[in-house]
């Protein structure tokens, strides 16, 4: 910055200073704003109920009690395996994506992003079962793997009871934060050992990600995934990440391990805490509502009404 004084001292001067002048400015505006923030989420009692979102703004699932959320969320995922007819199996994941579009006030795009993994492993195991059954109804080319009746009907269920289930959980950590979700499993009296785990396991997941990334990159900068370069030595050098990986979580974990213990941490405390405060009138009332859909769903499932 300062090299424009020597080809024109007044405009250099006048650059620099005007540089500063906007960087101090900027700075100010930006305090500014992270102060009235921290005000507004004071006065809504943010900071007096972790686990509950009592701020007046976001969608209603996000405003709703974490405690309610994940009672539903956990009621609606065994009421959907339970299903027997893929009518009725699909109904949930409609009902996500309604949610989604209209109370979620979430990116759509997002919502789906996490659901490829869980269907990816819905479609593996649904085709595993298209090949159990009695009653052929077509034969695999060259293979002569028999593809039944009874497996096609019983791959589209486990297909929609998998999916329904991702649904209801991606749902349910679309609309309610990591950190809030655990504490409201700390309010259920959750060990906090598990509580602890699970955070760390949250936490690095992107830092694992971002190691494998570099990893990666630097394969590829060797020319390691070329078209040139075979499938073994693909191969293998994915094996090279995966082993690298392994070897820097374990090495990454002892260092954060030793990193809590030389800061007190012996694992009886918890690091969430949960508040006495009682669950509001209106969202035990969504609660109870939900629960029964969940049933009046099961027995409409098993002909009952």
């Amino acid at each position: 910055m300062f090299e424009w004084l020597y080809g024109d001292p007044v405009n250099g001067m006048l650059m620099t200073l005007a540089f500063f002048t906007f960087l101090i400015l900027g700075r100010n505006l930006k305090l500014r704003q992270i102060n009235k923030e921290k005000s507004a989420q004071t006065q809504a009692g943010e900071y007096n109920l972790p686990y509950a979102n009592t701020s007046k703004t976001g969608s209603a699932l996000q405003r709703l009690d974490a405690r309610v959320k994940f009672i539903c969320a956990i009621i609606a995922v065994f009421g959907a395996v339970a299903l027997t007819r893929s009518e009725y199996a699909v109904i949930p994941i409609i009902v996500c994506v309604a949610l989604v579009v209209i109370y979620a006030r979430v990116s759509l795009k997002g919502y789906f992003k996490r659901l490829l993994y869980p269907i990816f492993i819905a479609i593996f195991v649904a085709v595993v079962q298209l090949f159990a059954g009695t009653h052929i109804v077509a034969t695999i080319p060259y293979l002569g793997w028999n593809i039944y009746q009874e497996g096609i009907t019983f791959a589209i269920l486990i297909f929609a009871r998998v999916l329904s289930a991702a649904s209801i959980l991606n749902l349910l950590i679309t609309v309610t934060p990591m950190e809030t979700l655990l504490d409201s499993l700390a309010w259920f009296r959750v060990p906090s050992v598990i509580l602890d785990t699970t955070m760390l396991m949250y936490r690095y997941i992107s830092v694992v990600s971002e190691e494998r990334t570099r990893i990666y990159k630097a394969q590829q900068s060797r020319c390691g995934y070329t078209k040139s370069a075979g499938m073994l030595r693909k191969l293998g050098n994915y094996g090279t990440v995966g082993g690298m990986l392994l070897v820097k979580s374990f090495d990454r974990a002892l260092k954060v391990g030793d990193a809590m213990v030389s800061r007190g941490y012996t694992g009886t405390s918890s690091l969430f805490s949960y508040s006495t405060k009682k669950m509001a009138k209106k969202d035990i009332a969504i609660g109870v509502v939900v629960v029964l859909a969940v049933v009046a769903l099961l027995l409409a499932n098993f002909g009952v009404i």
